[in-house]
């Protein structure tokens, strides 16, 4: 087992063999750490990881987190095809018509996108992102979008000449890609913007021979629904605890 602590305050348990199912077992050999000074001081602002995972290293530190989001983490493999087989080529635009707020255009976004993007990121962070424990910082949501543009793949739906959803990867290992941010505006919704965009944003990272990945809130029955239909299976119960 390992557990990284690092000075952002963000711990991240990984458990194996053994203790890979969490629970009394885990917790106490866990508790082996207090001995080091470093962890008795440490103060966590978040625990991150398998929910099992967590909970043994907060049971083994008594760790009391403020607040508890739970996640399914799901995989989607690179022998999977989005949306029932269809294939999207993400490495060129794609049109979609026919919706009842117009013509949308789905196509990968690049750094020139970055201030009529803002919005779209702002949005999302304040409702997905940021609990009652946390504040949001408009600064530090534009240089994390710009990060992105700059090294993750990021698609959009333009509609109007602007963009009303986006899909990206917030993290890209060595065969895996994380997608996260997926995003479409209230008044969007239900018109299959999110589908495509996630169906683009899929296709590209299936192209390389890459497996994807990704969390999602249990509490969001309709992302559930709209990942599961494309092949994403549940790999893992995930949680992040936050500390105030």
């Amino acid at each position: 087992m390992a557990v990284l602590l690092p000075a952002g305050g963000s711990a991240f348990p990984v458990l194996g063999g053994s203790y890979e199912g969490g629970g009394d077992d885990a917790a106490e050999a866990l508790g082996g750490l207090i001995r080091s000074r470093a962890v008795r001081t440490y103060r966590p602002a978040a625990c991150v990881g398998a929910s099992d995972h967590v909970a043994a290293l907060e049971a083994a530190l008594g760790w009391r987190p403020a607040l508890e989001v739970e996640y399914d983490a799901m995989r989607l493999l690179p022998e999977a095809r989005p949306a029932g087989g269809r294939r999207l080529d993400g490495g060129r635009r794609l049109a979609a018509h026919g919706f009842r707020s117009g013509p949308a255009e789905i196509r990968r976004a690049g750094p020139d996108d970055l201030d009529a993007l803002y919005p779209i990121a702002a949005a999302y962070e304040q409702a997905e992102v940021m609990t009652e424990l946390h504040a949001f910082d408009p600064e530090a949501c534009r240089a994390a979008q710009a990060r992105s543009l700059a090294s993750q793949l990021v698609y959009i739906a333009i509609v109007g000449g602007r963009p009303v959803a986006r899909a990206q990867t917030n993290a890209r290992g060595l065969a895996t890609d994380q997608i996260g941010g997926v995003y479409v505006e209230p008044e969007r919704r239900g018109l299959g913007l999110g589908r495509l965009v996630v169906e683009a944003l899929v296709a590209a990272i299936l192209s390389d021979g890459r497996a994807a990945s990704l969390f999602v809130k249990k509490t969001n029955a309709i992302a559930r629904s709209l990942y599961l239909s494309m092949g994403f299976a549940c790999a893992r119960d995930y949680r992040v605890s936050y500390f105030a």
